[in-house]
């Protein structure tokens, strides 16, 4: 609760701060999907008035809007900056200003991989374009990159607009910090109790950790290859489908309680991980449609794990409803975020933050979701232990209950025969031997019935079908000791 306060209260002071910051009115737009248009091709179309107006205050481009042309006039008599975006929806923005016989030149280019263009002084990794003072003109600026996004155009001056890049970042770095504790937390655990559920957790932990931000704005570090549009971006991203499958199978017992569940999400992750990354990397598809598959089968693969939790709860497995509010929450946040990047739903503030909203309480459910299925775990162990208490007391007493016919029920006829068999030999008359040879019989029956007895005492507690083949090892290893003795007495 305390964490989720603060971020809300990072959320108002953002919002709060955004109404600081005048946007940039009579914005005009121009959609380069090819992506080579140069700035004199452009400032034709500018003059022949092929831009388009637009009436919203956010900007929103599809995924092969690759490129977009963006036309505007800000006059002021001081440098001032302008703040489009984050790292993540800029890749690439270069400001064109017309010089004095009105041809458009180049004042500054800015590019996520090149740190030399990113301005000093400015927060972290953010995006802040320089627009000279005393520019009564419009100004050109192309904006490169390839996913959907939202542009929000904000002016102010050094001091402004570095507050106003802190504020933006304020969420990110609580949202990092917080993953970052509870994966320490978590790794003493995976010591402390070496169980393997705590594997694909961690590491699903710290990929959500660089990818969120990755995604909605703040990107700790990069390369070229890590970027949508790049054969390899579906290689690194795969990792989260797998380690969430994985921890998903582990958790929920899927090989035990659902097995069909557990082959489908198989196939996904086979898709997700295998199949999709060798598509990109081959680069047979367009992007265009490259995105759609991944987005159709990673909604897909999240809505089957959610599937999963809510079928294996429904099933009796209590420990799966953290599993299942946790994929909730993380789920709302991505569709939020997808609807709002493609200008299905409104984008502002809150929905811009839903990522980090939705995956922190996702971690925390999912700390209690590990925490409870331990506690179950503890109490299936001492269950067992219990049995095997009980188990152990029924064998021991079953031990003496043979013993003591072992060695009295059955030792008591025995001795007799024995002794009756000596008399035998030095009867005077058939009469007497007649009476041994009856209290001999008697003794005979009475040993068989204690054997009986013993065998009835076997069979009534399954021990004659349970151990059957040890049983019969037992049986080959008495008579093999018996026949050499045998050959020992004779030798």
């Amino acid at each position: 609760m305390g964490y989720m306060w603060v971020l809300v209260s990072i959320h108002d002071s953002i919002a709060q701060n955004n109404h600081q910051f005048p946007l940039i009115q009579g914005v005009y737009q121009l959609v380069d999907t090819t992506g080579v248009l140069t700035v004199d091709q452009v400032a034709t179309l500018w003059e022949n008035d092929h831009f388009q107006t637009l009436s919203n205050d956010i900007i929103n481009c599809g995924i092969k809007d690759s490129v977009i042309w963006l036309g505007f006039k800000h006059p002021s008599n001081a440098l001032e900056y302008l703040s489009p975006g984050s790292e993540s929806i800029v890749w690439r923005a270069t400001l064109f200003a017309p010089d004095t016989v009105g041809q458009y030149q180049m004042t500054y280019h800015y590019d996520h991989l090149n740190p030399e263009t990113r301005i000093a002084g400015f927060p972290y990794r953010t995006v802040a374009i320089p627009l000279p003072a005393h520019q009564s003109d419009y100004f050109l600026l192309r904006i490169a990159a390839r996913r959907h996004r939202n542009y929000i155009l904000k002016t102010g001056d050094l001091t402004q607009i570095t507050n106003y890049l802190l504020h933006k970042e304020s969420i990110p770095l609580a949202f990092i910090g917080f993953m970052l504790c509870i994966f320490i937390y978590n790794v003493f655990l995976l010591f402390s109790t070496r169980d393997i559920i705590f594997i694909p957790y961690l590491i699903y932990l710290l990929f959500v950790t660089y990818a969120v931000p990755f995604h909605n704005g703040y990107v700790l570090f990069s390369e070229e290859w890590m970027w949508q549009g790049n054969p390899f971006y579906t290689v690194w991203t795969s990792i989260g489908y797998l380690t969430g499958g994985w921890f998903a199978i582990i958790y929920l017992d899927l090989k035990k309680n659902a097995p069909q569940l557990r082959y489908w999400i198989m196939l996904l992750m086979t898709v997700l991980v295998v199949i999709v990354p060798l598509l990109d990397v081959s680069g047979w598809l367009h992007v265009g449609i490259m995105a759609v598959i991944v987005s159709v089968s990673s909604l897909l693969f999240n809505l089957s794990l959610w599937s999963a939790g809510v079928y294996i709860w429904i099933k009796g497995v209590s420990h799966a409803h953290y599993y299942v509010l946790g994929w909730l929450f993380a789920i709302s946040g991505m569709v939020l975020f997808i609807l709002s990047t493609n200008g299905i739903i409104p984008y502002n503030d809150f929905v811009e933050e839903s990522f980090y909203y939705g995956f922190a309480i996702e971690a925390v459910l999912f700390a209690f979701a590990i925490g409870d299925r331990m506690n179950v775990l503890k109490k299936e162990k001492r269950a067992l232990e219990v049995e095997y208490l009980d188990y152990t007391k029924e064998q021991n007493w079953l031990l003496a209950k043979q013993s003591f016919m072992n060695s009295h029920l059955l030792r008591a006829p025995l001795s007799r025969i024995i002794g009756l068999l000596n008399i035998l030999h030095y009867s005077n008359s058939q009469e007497e031997s007649n009476e041994y040879l009856k209290h001999i019989e008697d003794s005979t029956t009475e040993m068989d019935y204690v054997a009986k007895r013993m065998s009835a005492m076997l069979e009534n507690e399954g021990y004659l079908d349970q151990y059957e083949n040890e049983f019969n090892e037992v049986r080959k290893s008495i008579y093999q000791d018996l026949e050499e003795e045998k050959r020992g007495s004779k030798s």
